[in-house]
């Protein structure tokens, strides 16, 4: 067998080794807005909104899927839509491929084309076991929220953030207290409101932020809003991320060690 044959040979072995989406056309996209409204309600339980804009950069993958990582796995998926610019897709936890708990939006034949932009809209509405006993003040309860991010190698440019927080019904505006946000752009202070139906509102904005950076939000409000079983004491343990990660790394494994035989 000739030299030139043998290299060939071994470069088609390690091409058929590699994942599918290494060999082809790779996500490239801008978030150009997102704006994520997390509502807190009087069962202790969360309902979360997420509009994205994706612009898919030009010779990249079209946008056919958005994972949407939950804050645990206790997400109620019969509360989970989705659409694309008013049209509606599905959603699915089995065509999910982030880290820890989550769902898949399939965008199916309203995939957002390299060149265009499109608006991705997502709602869950329950989410359970998202509170804890403030660590300051057992006498109130605390609401953390990190919006979903994005691998840092498939986003481009800056992003448009703004993160509402929605309290629950009843709390009066001078109770609550916000949280610090590591790394936030924008101003360290919230602004404070009430909304449509009187809930008080923490809303933290940023023009220049990144999708592809973990933010994490908070507030404390008295824990006598909510039902007392609503409020863990104890972090709860995700067996689906500890599922998730376990398989991530025996896959890697077994690629690294395929290409290490040949």
């Amino acid at each position: 067998m000739s030299r030139r044959l043998f290299a060939s040979l071994i470069a088609l072995l390690v091409a058929l080794a590699l994942p599918a989406s290494v060999l082809a056309q790779e996500y490239r996209f801008s978030v150009d807005k997102e704006v994520v409204d997390v509502s807190w309600n009087s069962d202790g339980t969360e309902a979360i909104e997420y509009t994205f804009t994706f612009t898919p950069q030009p010779g990249s993958h079209a946008i056919d899927f958005v994972d949407v990582g939950m804050p645990n796995s206790n997400f109620d998926m019969s509360t989970a839509s989705a659409d694309v610019n008013g049209t509606p897709v599905s959603v699915s936890q089995s065509d999910y491929q982030g880290s820890g708990s989550g769902f898949a939006v399939v965008l199916g034949s309203a995939a957002i084309q390299p060149g265009q932009t499109g608006s991705v809209h997502v709602l869950v509405g329950r989410v359970s076991n998202v509170l804890y006993e403030d660590t300051s003040d057992k006498n109130y309860a605390s609401a953390d929220f990190a919006p979903t991010f994005f691998g840092s190698q498939y986003v481009t440019g800056s992003t448009d953030l703004t993160v509402t927080f929605h309290l629950p019904p009843g709390v009066k505006p001078n109770e609550p207290k916000y949280h610090n946000v590591s790394n936030w752009p924008g101003t360290a202070q919230p602004q404070t409101a009430l909304d449509s139906q009187g809930r008080v509102t923490y809303t933290w904005t940023a023009p220049n932020a990144s999708a592809s950076q973990q933010y994490t939000f908070g507030a404390s409000f008295p824990k006598s809003y909510v039902p007392a079983g609503a409020i863990v004491t104890t972090p709860p343990f995700d067996f689906g991320a500890l599922i998730g990660s376990v398989a991530g790394f025996l896959g890697q494994f077994g690629c690294f060690c395929f290409i290490a035989l040949i």
